[in-house]
């Protein structure tokens, strides 16, 4: 097994979306991996590589779009990860889970912000948990990592990130697409409205 954790607080290399960090990663045969700078990196030893394609700025929200390349010709179960973690610590920082929206939510600074993405075609599960921010330092987002069973909290409070994450089983060669993306502002229901509307009108076909 092997672990590339993130250990920086916050790198000029990681993506500022809306307020947020977004840090995206992978999991596969038992190992996590972080993008370290850039939008594309190659995890050579897993033939696996992820590429953050375009980024689309509109009022009070960033959309992302990336995509999976599976170069091996062979089964591989792979899992995409976001973090998203406030720009600086932050001890009232609340970020948790909600099953109505089935989003997550940051409150930070006077702000809301609205974490959610769609997928591609093909069998895609999309999950999402709620962990203390060491809990990445020290790779115990997991409740077993050789299996890849994510820890699910649904809330937590102080310096915390969310995880945003997208399991899929390629069965051979080929590539999965997918968006995420990052809302802010103070009115909440103005982004639940945003975010009903990126879902129904998702950039990926």
């Amino acid at each position: 097994m092997k672990t590339e954790t993130c250990v920086q607080s916050y790198s000029k290399n990681h993506t500022l979306i809306a307020g947020l960090h977004v840090i995206p990663g992978i999991w596969v045969n038992g190992s996590t991996y972080w993008m370290k700078q850039g939008k594309a990196e190659l995890f050579l030893e897993e033939g696996i590589s992820l590429h953050l394609k375009q980024d689309y700025d509109l009022h009070n929200a960033q959309l992302s779009s990336f995509e999976v390349i599976n170069h091996r010709d062979h089964p591989k179960t792979v899992k995409v990860l976001f973090q998203h973690r406030t720009q600086y610590w932050d001890n009232n920082h609340v970020s948790f889970i909600s099953p109505t929206e089935n989003a997550v939510f940051h409150m930070a600074d006077e702000q809301v912000h609205l974490v959610n993405g769609c997928i591609g075609k093909g069998e895609v599960r999309k999950t999402y948990t709620v962990q203390p921010l060491w809990n990445i330092y020290k790779n115990r987002i997991w409740d077993c990592l050789e299996s890849g069973k994510i820890q699910y909290r649904p809330m937590a409070k102080g310096n915390v990130v969310s995880l945003l994450i997208y399991d899929y089983q390629f069965m051979g060669k080929g590539t999965f697409e997918g968006e995420t993306w990052v809302i802010n502002g103070n009115d909440e229901a103005e982004l639940i409205h945003l975010n009903s509307s990126f879902l129904k009108k998702k950039i990926i076909n």
